[in-house]
C-alpha cells in the first residue's frame, strides 16, 4: 500500500516542494527521485517528518541542479503550439527532464514533451515529432478500440477482428475483405462523434461490402444524424497537423 503526501523545506532563499510516497512495503531506505513530474521522496510508511526533511536538506543542492536543468525550452519552430485531441485544442509544451529518452505527458489539456539533459538541438526537431506522434498512435489504438467494443454488437459479424492503425493520408477507416479493420490514427485528433463515425461506416461494411443505398440506410439507422457527423467530417479532410 502506497500513501502519498505534499511537503517541502526552505533551501536558502528558494523552496523545494515534493512528494512523500510512504510504502508498507519499504522498510529501510529512503529514495530520492526527480523527474518530470517533479521530486519525490519515497519512503517506509512510519518514517517522521523530520527525518525526511533531513534527508531532503542533505540532497538539497542536488535537487536544485536537477530542476535547473529542468528548464523548458522553445517548441520547435517547426512544430505547432497546439495539437488537436478529441476535438480539443492541446498546448505543446517542452523541456528538459530526467529521462533516458524523449517523454510525452498528457496533463489537461496539455502535452508535456520533456528532452534528456543531453540532447542537441538539431535532434530535438525529429525526435518531438516522432515521440508525438507514437502518443498520439497510442491513443488512437486505445479511443478506436473503445469504439468498436461500443458499436459491435450492433454492426459486427463473424469473428471479432483485430483493430489496426495506420498512417494512411487520405483515408480515415477501411474494411478489408477479410473483415480486418484499419484506422487512421489521426482521428483521435477529432470530435470523438466523428470517430465513432468512422468506425461505425467501417463495420457497416461487414454487411453492406458497396456504399449503395443499403449501406447507407444501415449506417443511418445505428447513426440518424450520420448525414451531419459526414459532412463535419469532410470539413477537416487535409486541414489536421502532422
Amino acid at each position: 500500500m502506497i500513501l502519498t503526501e505534499r511537503d517541502q523545506i526552505r533551501f536558502g532563499d528558494a523552496v523545494i516542494d515534493f512528494e512523500v510516497r510512504r510504502s508498507t512495503r519499504r522498510h529501510k531506505t529512503l529514495q530520492l527521485s526527480v523527474g518530470p513530474e517533479g521530486v519525490c521522496v519515497a519512503v517506509p510508511a512510519a518514517t517522521p517528518p523530520d527525518e525526511i526533511h533531513g534527508f531532503v536538506r542533505k540532497k538539497a543542492r542536488w535537487i536544485m541542479d536537477r530542476l535547473a536543468a529542468a528548464r523548458a525550452v522553445p517548441c520547435p519552430s517547426e512544430m505547432p503550439g497546439s495539437l488537436p485531441f478529441l476535438g480539443r485544442d492541446l498546448s505543446v509544451v517542452v523541456g528538459n527532464g530526467v529521462v533516458p529518452d524523449v517523454d510525452v505527458r498528457f496533463r489537461p489539456w496539455e502535452l508535456q514533451v520533456f528532452l534528456p539533459l543531453e540532447m542537441s538541438e538539431d535532434e530535438a526537431a525529429h525526435n518531438i515529432r516522432d515521440a508525438i506522434r507514437e502518443w498520439y498512435w497510442l491513443r488512437a489504438l486505445e479511443h478506436v478500440s473503445t469504439s468498436v467494443e461500443r458499436w459491435w454488437p450492433e454492426l459486427g459479424r463473424g469473428a471479432k477482428p483485430e483493430v489496426l492503425i495506420g498512417d494512411q493520408r487520405k483515408r480515415w477507416g477501411s474494411c478489408a475483405a477479410d473483415g480486418a479493420l484499419r484506422f487512421n490514427w489521426r482521428l483521435v485528433m477529432l470530435e470523438p462523434r466523428l470517430l465513432d463515425y468512422v468506425v461505425v461506416h467501417e463495420l457497416a461494411h461487414l454487411t453492406e461490402r458497396n456504399h449503395g443505398p443499403a449501406f447507407w440506410e444501415l449506417v443511418a439507422e445505428v447513426l440518424p444524424d450520420a448525414a451531419e457527423r459526414k459532412a463535419a467530417l469532410h470539413s477537416v479532410e487535409g486541414k489536421l497537423p502532422l
